[in-house]
């Protein structure tokens, strides 16, 4: 499969865009919010994926040195969908403003990734965007990014936090092409730059934008992303972007994905599975010393097939 992309981050988005999508069979539709104390000590995510019949609710937050996971999947109830949420049976997620504001709630058990032990979580998180939505398509699948803020209280166990959270989201719709790339990395530094590069079997496929020293807002040119000592270095000089250096503040959480639609946060690989996926907070450095908290996510096939 050819993945083709658009980059047009100036795409029209309306209000209700932001709402759920009646699909189609074969298509999924997805909200997500990857989120972080400003060091790194707590980061996790909240997300919920649709198909025409069910959800699948994914809960992953690492505080301090321990992983916490809840996963389900839930028939979805016949009738008219409710298009302002996008929750699940343990998971709230409520359009307040489109582009604007979403509530984000759970209430809930999660399980240690790494062993078997079970804790209660409650998560009252309110986003904020801190920006306008780019929307990006790649093959049949569009996908909306929005930097912002969660600001409220997250308790794990006995672990709690309260205050504001860095945060990017993530609204996408349509029919996941699963098996177009070889891997892809995200390197998100909040309100300066969102960069993709997608490893296919035709070469690198690059989407985002990056914001300018005069407050404009342009797309990537020809991004790389290389090696560097400790972490990796980023730049994109025919669009502007000079050199930054990124490294992981904490060590990422783990997901695995399968054909579209599957997804599980584990430690281990399961028949079936198609991606590894490694996600997390990371500290952006330019080379005049200026510093920003984003998000690093790095995908990689585990077994390669030029097919889909």
């Amino acid at each position: 499969m050819t993945l083709k992309t658009n980059s047009d981050f100036n795409m029209p988005l309306a209000p209700l865009d932001d709402y759920r999508h009646v699909l189609e069979p074969g298509e999924h539709e997805a909200f997500y919010f990857l989120f972080t104390s400003p060091e790194g000590s707590v980061f996790g995510f909240l997300r919920t994926l649709f198909d025409r019949e069910t959800v699948l609710e994914l809960v992953a937050l690492r505080v301090g040195d321990r992983v916490w996971v809840h996963q389900q999947r839930t028939a979805l109830s016949e009738g008219p969908v409710a298009v302002a949420d996008a929750s699940g049976p343990s998971m709230t997620l409520a359009c307040r403003e489109p582009w604007q504001a979403w509530g984000c709630f759970f209430h809930s058990t999660v399980q240690e990734a790494a062993g078997e032990n079970v804790v209660r979580a409650d998560l009252d998180l309110e986003f904020v965007a801190t920006n306008a939505p780019a929307l990006y398509r790649f093959g049949p699948y569009l996908q909306a990014q929005q930097d912002g803020r969660l600001d409220g209280r997250l308790q794990v166990g006995t672990k709690e936090w309260a205050g504001e959270l860095l945060c990017y989201r993530d609204h996408s719709w349509g029919r996941r092409p699963m098996g177009a790339a070889a891997g892809w990395t995200v390197a998100n530094a909040l309100e300066h730059f969102y960069v993709v590069v997608v490893e296919t079997g035709g070469g690198e496929v690059c989407f985002g934008r990056l914001a300018t020293p005069d407050g404009q807002v342009v797309p990537v040119h020809a991004p790389k992303i290389t090696a560097a000592e400790r972490g990796w270095r980023i730049e994109d000089p025919e669009a502007g972007l000079g050199t930054w250096y990124v490294q992981r503040l904490s060590p990422p959480l783990k997901a695995y994905l399968g054909p579209a639609g599957q997804e599980a946060v584990r430690d281990a690989p399961s028949p079936g599975d198609l991606y590894l996926d490694e996600l997390g907070p990371a500290l952006f450095s330019s080379s005049e010393g200026k510093q920003v908290i984003g998000f690093l996510e790095q995908m990689r096939r585990l077994s390669w097939s030029s097919g889909c």
